[in-house]
């Protein structure tokens, strides 16, 4: 039972001190990993944009040959005006040339209405190419901060890892299960010391005689305020 407190606390011990190389990133992770999601929704909406535009200026294109197909109707309509012979055609043929104009406006709108959409979508994609070269200099900014840190740490974590795997292999899936869980629910700390007969984590009392069986450490013993796991250490006062 004294190798397995001993395997917890330097478990603990070493995961104290990933904390805290993590720590020394600070923010960085997550202002890259907002900055990335920024980025990546301002280009989306941006592409999207300029894909409206080639789709309006296709319309215009469109809008266009059928105006010029109504023109060419259109002239056709007014000569067929000046040839017909009872009062019934040219009612006829001045309602289909009063439609094909209705027909050639509409079409015209339509048209300078997508001119307006079109200049205003510009506008739109010009405010967002800013702000995507603005967040891809802070991601230039921050993944270079993040890459010194990380240069940095590098070798500490390395020897972290080795002596971390080397604890795993020989502590028990059980222990090692309990461990993770409370660490997962106890913001990284699973295992602490009995302080001035208190948990050296919630700092809730300890019964007397609880604390002469933790010394004992003929089992482990959680706190039952908090959870974590409690340990006597040498250097406990």
């Amino acid at each position: 039972m004294k190798k397995l407190v001993k395997q917890l606390v330097d478990l603990q011990k070493i995961d104290s001190k990933f904390d805290a190389l993590q720590l020394q990133k600070g923010d960085l992770p997550f202002m890259i990993e907002e900055a990335e999601s920024e980025l990546e929704s301002k280009s989306t909406r941006k592409k999207e944009m300029e894909e409206t535009i080639k789709k309006g200026d296709a319309d215009r294109r469109m809008f266009q040959m059928e105006i010029e197909a109504g023109n060419e109707k259109l002239k056709k309509y007014e000569e067929q005006l000046y040839k017909v012979q009872t009062n019934k055609e040219y009612d006829a043929i001045s309602l289909e040339i009063d439609t094909k104009k209705m027909e050639i406006k509409e079409l015209e709108n339509k048209i300078l209405q997508s001119l307006e959409e079109e200049e205003e979508l510009k506008v739109q994609i010009r405010e967002l190419q800013k702000d995507i070269k603005k967040l891809e200099e802070q991601l230039v900014d921050h993944r270079r901060e993040l890459d010194e840190i990380v240069q940095q740490t590098r070798t500490e974590e390395r020897r972290l890892t080795r002596e971390r795997d080397k604890i795993l292999a020989e502590l028990d899936k059980r222990y090692q299960s309990q461990y993770e869980k409370i660490r997962k629910a106890k913001d990284g700390l699973a295992v602490v010391a009995v302080k001035k007969n208190s948990c050296g984590g919630c700092y809730s009392a300890i019964p007397p005689q609880k604390i002469v069986e933790i010394r004992e450490m003929h089992r482990l013993f959680t706190c039952e305020y908090c959870g974590r796991i409690l340990v006597w250490l040498d250097e406990n006062p």
